[in-house]
């Protein structure tokens, strides 16, 4: 046990909720500096092929909800495999003025995503301004679906929530920057475990750049164009008398 500051102090343990044999979360370093917690830990499981849905909790409300200011290998979709982190930022999640004596579980899930979205493959290209149909199966009739867009771990858009019916449509607006590594994020909004996040795709702009700057020097040549056939006319001489 170390403290993390003079006010807080965390015995950490872990804890797996995984039923069978050959699976299990070992925790085998921790380090805490600063108000930021580093659970390093293996995700055992003689099956390399499934994925898991890890969460952090505290005895602060009992390991009840999952701690929020987390990052790392922590979430949904996390391979097994060794040498996984979970960042936590212990001071940001209670506040500087929290005091106690805190316990940590780490636990973990088969991950079974709770919808199964459609037409999004890796390196698919959406433009901005426009509205796209997405479509998905599965789930509950009384599911409460939130749509979040995502890079690199930063929430960019946060849309309405949608009923489960299998479609709806969603448009990207000119302030979404244009790149790689776009994703969309799809939750319940009355169950925090069920959770999905599609492949990566990229956003472009609705008129390539190189178009709209094709089509402002076309406008810029025909007046150059127009000016000089206007000044051409003005300098003709007149014609010279017929003589008789």
């Amino acid at each position: 046990m170390r403290k993390l500051s003079k006010y807080i102090v965390f015995s950490l343990f872990c804890f797996s909720s995984y039923v069978g044999v050959g699976q299990n979360i070992e925790i085998f370093n921790i380090y805490l500096d600063n108000g930021m917690v580093e659970v390093h830990y293996n995700l055992v499981d003689e099956r390399l092929d499934r994925t898991y849905s890890i969460n952090l909790y505290t005895s602060k409300d009992n390991f009840i909800q999952p701690m929020e200011n987390v990052h790392g290998d922590v979430g949904i979709d996390i391979a097994v495999g060794n040498n996984k982190v979970v960042y936590w930022n212990a001071l940001e999640e209670f506040g500087s003025d929290f005091t106690g004596d805190i316990s940590l579980e780490l636990k973990g899930n088969y991950y079974v995503p709770f919808i199964n979205v459609d037409g999004i493959s890796e390196g698919k290209v959406f433009k901005r301004g426009v509205e796209h149909d997405f479509t998905w199966t599965g789930g509950r009739g009384d599911n409460v679906l939130l749509f979040e867009l995502y890079k690199d771990g930063n929430l960019i858009i946060a849309y309405d929530e949608r009923a489960n019916v299998g479609n709806t449509k969603l448009s990207f607006p000119r302030k979404v920057k244009p790149g790689e590594g776009y994703r969309l994020k799809i939750s319940d909004a009355n169950n925090r475990d069920e959770v999905v996040f599609t492949e990566e795709f990229t956003i472009e702009r609705k008129i390539p750049v190189f178009l709209q700057i094709t089509g402002g020097a076309l406008v810029g040549a025909g007046l150059v164009v127009l000016y000089y056939t206007t000044r051409d006319l003005q300098d003709i001489p007149e014609p010279p008398t017929p003589s008789r």
